[in-house]
């Protein structure tokens, strides 16, 4: 194996390991949102942060493009 195709593996389990610790983290906090009767407001706030994403997007593509 050569030091690229090492180092491809290695970056390779690294983002594996990370993708299992963030979603460790985040069943966590969905469990404490869940115990904590706090799921209605989580959800409002992640449909508030989504429409506000679209909302970005929507404005930023807008402007790249071109006026006639």
């Amino acid at each position: 194996m050569t030091k690229h195709e090492e180092f491809l593996w290695e970056l390779l389990l690294h983002e594996i390991n990370t993708k299992a610790e963030l979603t460790c983290m985040y069943f966590d906090c969905f469990t404490f949102i869940a115990k904590t009767e706090q799921l209605e407001e989580f959800r409002l706030h992640k449909k508030q942060r989504e429409d506000s994403r679209r909302k970005a997007l929507g404005e930023s593509c807008s402007m790249d493009e071109p006026e006639y």
